[in-house]
């Protein structure tokens, strides 16, 4: 299928998010058996106004670490019906998403709803925005945007 706008230019700057179980206990396994880390460690609450795509409220746990040019993020579920809880249901932990930062997310999404790409999850708190882009017409493969800003 051809596209009729023109193409995203994904930037370089990248992370994996993998949903977890138990955040803890599998930093703990990374770091003892691969060296990863240091970690930074966050917790994050969507109150449900906050939320604009999807369910609120949620809250989750997340850690980075660098992986080279990479980030790796890893996402325990705490409350709420988030994508990650359903994706851990369902599947189990695992790799869940791709995602990259942009400087304007609101363009980007609707670049990609324009190709027919919709929203499954989208939500914003102070100094950040973030959509996660339905998978089905993406050969599978969910991908996240992150727009932060100055705060």
């Amino acid at each position: 299928m051809e596209s009729r706008v023109d193409p995203i230019a994904l930037p370089q700057q990248l992370h994996i998010g993998v949903v977890v179980k138990d955040m803890d206990r599998t930093i703990q396994r990374l770091s003892s058996t691969f060296g990863i880390g240091p970690w930074d460690i966050q917790e994050r609450r969507y109150p449900e106004e906050q939320v604009v795509v999807g369910k609120g409220p949620f809250s989750y746990r997340v850690a980075f670490a660098a992986l080279g040019l990479i980030e790796l993020e890893l996402i325990e579920v705490l409350e709420g019906s988030t994508i990650h809880a359903g994706f851990l249901n369902t599947r189990g932990e695992g790799i869940h998403h791709i995602g990259f930062r942009v400087p304007d997310m609101q363009k980007t999404v609707t670049t990609l709803q324009q190709q027919g790409i919709g929203v499954l999850q989208s939500a914003f708190r102070e100094g950040s925005r973030h959509a996660y882009m339905d998978p089905a017409e993406l050969g599978g493969i969910m991908f996240e945007f992150v727009e932060r800003t100055a705060s």
